[in-house]
């Protein structure tokens, strides 16, 4: 099974993943592909989560660090956490996922404007690559709000 098998994949660049919750095997091709750390910022749910990512993780030799979000409320320290941890893996091999690669994409756009420089199209594309993929999942207020709270520009 391939990488890009994983729900709503994104290879953002050589060191950079973006998708959507991965299966037991497909964690296993991750760690094949080489990732060092995976950033799962999703709360856990027994209908879309692994029973236990964080040994899965640690058996394959990949860091795993939980940022959860809620996704009905969103918070500016769960971006900060974000941040903190994508400065610290500079240099490694991320995969950033959520149940749906929703949260992990607006995350890393904002990240990448600000941190990596990034244009404002840059990131509403990656962010819109997603969010309108699917018709019934619209950007409700509470992430629109989020969005202009974590994007300081």
């Amino acid at each position: 099974m391939a990488i890009e098998e994983i729900f709503n994949f994104i290879r953002i660049d050589d060191n950079t993943l973006t998708a959507g919750q991965p299966s037991e095997d497909q964690l296993a091709d991750v760690a094949k592909a080489g990732c060092d750390l995976v950033i799962n910022l999703a709360t856990i749910d027994p209908q879309y989560s692994l029973d236990d990512e964080e040994n899965s993780c640690r058996s394959l030799e990949m860091t795993y660090l939980h940022i959860p979000v809620e996704w009905t409320a969103p918070k500016v320290e769960d971006y900060q956490a974000f941040e903190i941890a994508m400065g610290e893996a500079v240099g490694k091999r991320i995969l950033v996922h959520c149940a749906a690669n929703y949260r992990a994409t607006a995350f890393y756009a904002v990240y990448a404007k600000q941190t990596l420089g990034w244009s404002n199209e840059d990131a509403q594309t990656l962010i819109t690559r997603i969010w309108k993929s699917n018709p019934e999942w619209k950007m409700d207020d509470v992430w629109k709000e989020f969005l202009a709270a974590i994007d300081v520009s």
